[in-house]
């Protein structure tokens, strides 16, 4: 009965029990099937919160001995690049009590790829979000929680035994070179403290590499990166020791890397190009540091007690930084001494840096983009004495100074510029120069875009002074050593073969590199030109100098002004030779023009031009005008011939005054539009008041005239309308009064005389007038003529010319000249003199010796003196012929009678009278001269 009753009790009892069980099963067995679906999810959300993106995690069934991970993928931005990330059938193998304790046997990675693409670069608001959440981060790494003394602790124990890697795929898409596809296997073992491992990685067609590491501690390691071939070669040696001596830790390191057999992995980093065999060298760095066993990490570099020294030598060829540089060279030898504020190193002497940089790569301002040299240019940084410096990385920013002189050579010669600087002292900080002190030399051709820029086809320089620069602000000066060259001047009517420019004294500039705001002056430079063509015309000067006493530039706008004076200006006029004459200008320009005010002097003649110039540099188009004289003709020293040498014509102007002025207006050749340079408008007027002077045998008086010209085109000018001339007297033996005439004309300025229209001619002589319609002279025709007019000319005052000869008379004449003037002189033909009714007297008074010899010798030639002793003439009729050789011949036909011979019958006479008119001419003027000695000498006061 009991034995029955227990039995249904615990039936009972089954039957109570048998549900929860039954239900705990169920939810066992629930959460073990949604175990690896929930790890998974909150696997992915803890590594969504350390900013990684996309995550895929896909977790196995946890097994007795192990667990399976068919897939963890994930996706992180690295600002300009994106990392991508993927393992699949992970097997992670485990002991339950090691298990938990944290620890795994192994972890095997049969496959990984690793991809990392270019991608855009971060903006700035992005960026300043990443530094501040890993700043914040900072705060909370385990690392300052650890002190030096910790890094002699054995390795703490991993979470597993054995990491091994069955086949690691790595892409980087901005690497260059076989390793960007890498391809990485080994393992990683733990024992004991110790961790020991070896790694292979070979690269598309490359050799497989082999890294060996091993280390008891964080301060104790060792690396060995070599390369597996036939003959093993090391590539990287890497040793690390740490030594305790009591409160101070000791650290000795030392890094050897062959830099020939590292170049698969430099491209990875760099874009060195394809020809890795081209790389060569070796860089060897040791180090020795001491700390107190009880600092932090995180204030390790903080604390006074730490220091470090250490020296390192590099000696590296690479053929090329793709897009930056080729053949690049670097090699220096120094050692570096630092603590808790500052690192002082020291570089032996030697050539740091040689390479062939690409000239755009460099931060020039846009100013000086368009000066040094472009394209692929060879630089050279040296220094002949240990070379000195520092790095203050306690300050912020951090600062770095270099205190021995270095030098920089950039360029090469003839095809470029070279820029040669040598630096004394230079200062930066963070990533900006802030201090720098040296001396800078430019030498050789500038670039093309300049040349053009002055209308030049080539310009060399040789400029060479100091330069400073503190606090954003330059302070440079060009000694007076000097020079610049510019070959080849051409803009529109100008051409300069060569000029130089020298500096006299030192010239100083001043700029505020952040505002681009510069300024400069005082300076004197000597200008050297030799020679210049202007419209065709060459134009020699002695020397010139160029005086500029201030320039500025802030920004786009600029502003400068000075004087620049020319000495000697003798220009090739011929067949005309002007004085040589000095010409000061005195300019200010800006970005919205020039403006310039031009003197012109002589020895003789303070004064003899002055010009205003208005140039607007926006539009294009420009004024001028200017004043001649007015020049005060004296007979002395002011004269014509003092001014002008030689001319076409032998003219000189002894007293009087002229004065003359110029307008012109023109378009082209500066500014925005840059259209072709045209007159577009040019007037002058010239005003000659009272000359007297002398024209070949001619000595005229008191002329006076007002001439207006515009200009014909770009190269001529011609008269407005014709201008009255009128002269007081013309005298050259015989002397023509009261001259007067309108003169017109056009001058082509490549052409050494003008054409000139002369109208309305009218002087009077001998008591009438003599008057002509006009004649052209034009110098490009081998002959013109003119037809000249004789009224009323009375024949007392023509014989009156050589009264020596005893010929008288009474009448008036008329007639007509018709002359032609060719390059060989002037010839009258079939001239004409008629005598005016009624006609009039001749009386030629013989000697009584010549009488009694007409009278003994012959009998007609006797009577001819009687009737011409009172001849009464109702007709005189001559004819006129001049010949080139100065010969005149004369003609003549008389009819009347002497009325005191009354039993002679009226008498016609026909005379030919020959004279040569220059000699008479000449006796005449020598008589004149002979008069006017003597009655200056005796003349009473």
């Amino acid at each position: 009965m009991d034995n029955r009753l227990a039995v249904l009790r615990g039936e009972a009892f089954s039957r109570r029990n048998q549900f929860p069980l039954l239900l705990g099963l169920i939810v066992l067995t629930g959460i073990y099937l949604l175990l690896p679906l929930g790890a998974s999810y909150l696997l992915a959300r803890e590594l969504s919160q350390y900013g990684y993106e996309r995550v895929i995690v896909q977790l196995g069934y946890p097994g007795i001995e192990g667990i399976h991970v068919p897939v963890v993928s994930l996706q992180q931005n690295l600002g300009g690049e994106t990392l991508l990330m993927s393992l699949t059938n992970v097997e992670i193998q485990y002991s339950l009590p090691k298990l938990v304790r944290g620890h795994v046997d192994s972890v095997i990675l049969p496959d990984v790829a690793v991809q990392v693409l270019t991608t855009h670069r971060q903006s700035a608001d992005e960026a300043g979000d990443v530094t501040e959440s890993e700043e914040d981060a900072d705060d909370e790494l385990p690392w300052s929680f650890l002190t030096v003394n910790d890094l002699l602790r054995r390795l703490p124990i991993l979470p597993f035994d054995e990491l091994r890697l069955d086949r690691v795929s790595i892409f980087r898409e901005k690497a260059t070179g076989p390793l960007r596809k890498v391809t990485i296997s080994g393992s990683v073992r733990y024992r004991e403290g110790e961790v020991n491992g070896h790694l292979s990685f070979q690269g598309q067609n490359t050799v497989s590499y082999g890294l060996t590491i091993s280390g008891s501690s964080a301060s104790t390691w060792s690396a060995v990166l070599v390369s597996q071939r036939l003959h093993t070669v090391p590539i990287v040696s890497w040793e690390s020791q740490a030594h305790s001596s009591g409160e101070q830790i000791q650290v000795k390191g030392r890094l050897d890397v062959n830099v020939r057999e590292f170049a698969p992995f430099i491209a990875l980093l760099v874009p060195i190009g394809p020809d890795l065999g081209k790389v060569t060298g070796r860089v060897t760095v040791y180090w020795v540091g001491t700390a107190a066993a009880d600092t932090a990490l995180t204030t390790l570099w903080r604390d006074p007690r730490t220091r470090l020294e250490g020296g390192v030598t590099a000696s590296i060829t690479l053929p090329a930084l793709k897009g930056i540089a080729r053949d690049i060279a670097v090699a220096y030898q120094g050692t570096f001494t630092g603590n808790a504020t500052e690192v002082v190193w020291t570089l032996a002497p030697g050539v740091p840096l040689e390479a062939t940089i690409n000239s755009q790569t460099l931060f020039f301002h846009e100013v000086l983009r368009n000066i040094v040299p472009r394209g692929d240019q060879p630089i050279r940084i040296e220094h002949s004495q240990p070379l000195h410096g520092a790095v203050y990385w306690s300050e912020s920013p951090v600062r770095t100074v270099m205190a021995s002189p270095v030098r920089v050579r950039y360029g090469r010669t003839p095809e470029s510029l070279v820029v040669e600087a040598e630096a004394s002292r230079a200062e930066w900080k963070g990533g900006e120069l802030s201090t720098l002190e040296g001396t800078y030399r430019v030498s050789g051709s500038l670039p093309r875009t300049v040349a053009e820029t002055l209308f030049a086809h080539e310009v060399s320089a040789d400029i060479q002074g100091s330069l400073r620069i503190k606090r954003g602000r330059v302070q440079g000066t060009v000694s007076s050593s000097s020079s610049l060259k510019v070959g080849q001047i051409e803009r529109e009517a100008l051409f300069i073969p060569n000029a130089t420019f020298q500096w006299h004294d030192s010239f100083s500039v001043q700029c505020e590199v952040a505002a681009f705001r510069c300024s400069g002056g005082p300076a004197t430079v000597g200008v050297r030109i030799p020679s210049l063509r202007v419209m065709g015309r060459e134009v020699h000067v002695a020397q010139g100098l160029l005086t500029l006493q201030l320039a500025e530039v802030a920004g786009r706008s600029w502003h400068t002004q000075g004087k620049f004076s020319l000495q000697g200006v003798s220009p090739n006029l011929l067949p005309w030779k002007v004085q040589p004459t000095d010409w000061n200008v005195r300019f200010l320009a800006n970005q919205a023009g020039i403006k310039a005010d031009l003197h012109i002097e002589t020895p003789f003649q303070d004064r003899l031009v002055f010009a205003e110039i208005d140039q607007p540099l926006m539009t294009g188009e420009g004024m001028l005008h200017a004043t001649i004289g007015p020049v005060d003709f004296d007979g002395t020293e002011h004269k014509l011939g003092n001014l002008v040498t030689k001319m076409p014509w032998p003219l000189e102007f002894v007293e009087g005054r002229m004065t003359s002025t110029l307008d012109v207006l023109w378009v082209g050749g500066w500014g925005d539009r840059r259209e072709e340079f045209r007159v577009m408008s040019g007037s002058g007027t010239v005003v000659a008041e009272k000359l007297s002077g002398r024209y070949e045998d001619y000595v005229f008086k008191n002329a006076n005239t007002m001439v207006t010209i515009r200009a014909g085109g770009p190269n001529s000018a011609v008269t407005v309308e014709p201008a009255q001339v009128s002269v007081a007297s013309i005298r050259s033996g015989v002397e023509i009064t009261n001259c007067s005439a309108r003169i017109g004309g056009a001058w082509r300025l490549a052409h050494a005389s003008p054409t000139l229209e002369l109208s309305n001619v009218r002087c009077e002589a001998f008591g009438g007038s003599i008057t002509s319609d006009g004649w052209v002279v034009d110098h490009t025709r081998s002959q013109y003529q003119m037809t000249v007019s004789l009224h009323d000319l009375d024949l007392a005052k023509i014989l009156n010319i050589e009264p020596n000869r005893g010929l008288q008379g009474t009448g008036t004449l008329n007639g007509t000249l018709p002359i032609v003037i060719n390059p060989s002189g002037i010839t009258i033909k079939d001239g004409l003199l008629i005598s005016s009714p009624p006609g009039g007297i001749i009386s030629y008074t013989a000697s009584e010796d010549s009488l009694k010899s007409f009278a003994e010798t012959n009998a007609e030639l006797h009577l001819v003196a009687q009737a011409l002793s009172n001849f009464h003439y109702t007709v005189l009729r001559s004819g006129v012929d001049y010949a080139e050789n100065g010969t005149l011949l004369l003609t003549a036909r008389l009819e009347g009678k002497n009325p005191d011979l009354k039993t002679v019958p009226p008498i016609h006479f026909n005379l030919t009278v020959q004279e040569h008119i220059p000699s008479l001419l000449k006796s005449l003027r020598v008589v004149e001269e002979l008069e006017r000695t003597v009655e200056r000498k005796f003349k009473r006061p």
